[in-house]
């Protein structure tokens, strides 16, 4: 089986990196001839991933170019909706196999995307989401898709990482610095805990973006005596996780967090915000806390209650065996593999 995965582009990004791993794990555990195609541009930060996973790797973004690539190919594996109608028009007349998978909660408005949609209904073969709410409201407005409709939960990789814990406390965020990311909410938080406990606190921002220096000025005024690290761009998941004790996902809106499984593959316990995805990963109380977005004093006592060794240990546990259970790469590949056949 040949199968090309086609993103928007190379940069960091959930959905790019969950696109690198499931290739990868394709090629070498499934013997699929697996590509991917960049309707990006040469040279961006994750293209290097792709060459050491030796992965056949496609610049195009004019349709005739695109088709000249997926002709190649049996299963076209579209990751991205701003790919989707290119894609679709580069193969008309071809038979090949078009699965798109929806990696957000966002339902696509508008004339123009009920117009694509529509032609989309007679193009693809299966329409994947990577979590139960998003599919349920996607539904809701494209009842047509209910036949083709289908969840698989995305996987990771395995993290490698020492989970002793030390005197400070490290929480971390990984993510673009975009509005929808609500960085800030964190930063607000950690200033509404009391005032001795706030020296012992250290946070590690990982990710670049227009907002970033915004939120650098603001942890300078409202946690000055909070240690808090801007590290900008890495790839190096190992380093991301070993770099903190607790992932803090502040969102307004999520999909299927790659943060979050990645933080379950290293055993590192999660607070997020309760919202699209998240829940179906963080059970409150279990694995982890969930808290309405926003709501800084809210997440202030979920830190605070997660600074307690034992909760931290149980957390950590679980946190792991969720994702041995269900969000490896592994099974991830395997559900894939299905869908496409």
């Amino acid at each position: 089986m040949r199968v090309l995965h086609v993103v928007s582009s190379l940069n960091v990004g959930g959905a790019e990196r969950f696109v690198i791993d499931l290739a990868t794990q394709q090629k070498n555990a499934l013997s699929v001839d697996v590509g991917v195609l960049s309707m990006g541009k040469a040279g961006e930060p994750l293209e290097e991933e792709i060459n050491i996973a030796n992965i056949s790797l496609y610049f195009a973004t004019a349709i005739r170019d695109i088709r000249q690539v997926v002709k190649h190919y049996d299963v076209i594996h579209i990751q991205s909706s701003h790919c989707l109608l290119r894609v679709m028009l580069a193969s008309l007349g071809l038979s090949v196999k078009l699965i798109y998978t929806r990696h957000n909660e966002v339902v696509h408005q508008g004339l123009k995307w009920q117009g694509v949609y529509f032609f989309a209904n007679l193009m693809l073969h299966k329409m994947l989401f990577v979590a139960e709410k998003a599919k349920d409201n996607y539904l809701r407005k494209y009842p047509q898709y209910t036949a083709k409709a289908q969840t698989i939960l995305n996987g990771v990789l395995p993290i490698d990482k020492v989970t002793e814990r030390r005197s400070i406390f490290r929480l971390g965020h990984v993510g673009r610095f975009v509005p929808l990311k609500s960085q800030h909410v964190l930063i607000e938080a950690i200033a509404e805990l009391p005032k001795d406990i706030q020296p012992m606190i250290e946070v590690s921002f990982f990710g670049t973006g227009e907002l970033m220096e915004k939120n650098q000025l603001l942890a300078k005024t409202l946690i000055p005596k909070t240690t808090t690290r801007f590290h900008g761009f890495e790839t190096n998941r190992e380093i991301i996780y070993k770099s903190f004790d607790v992932l803090v996902v502040t969102s307004e809106t999520e999909g299927l967090s790659l943060a979050i499984l990645e933080a379950f593959a290293s055993g590192t316990p999660v607070i997020a915000s309760n919202v699209g995805g998240n829940p179906e990963l963080v059970k409150d109380k279990v694995n982890g806390f969930l808290y309405e977005y926003a709501d800084a004093k809210a997440l202030a006592l979920a830190i605070e209650e997660l600074m307690d060794a034992q909760t931290y240990k149980i957390f950590s546990d679980k946190s792991r065996q969720r994702y041995l259970d269900e969000f490896s790469m592994e099974i991830c590949a395997l559900e894939y593999l299905k869908s496409y056949q």
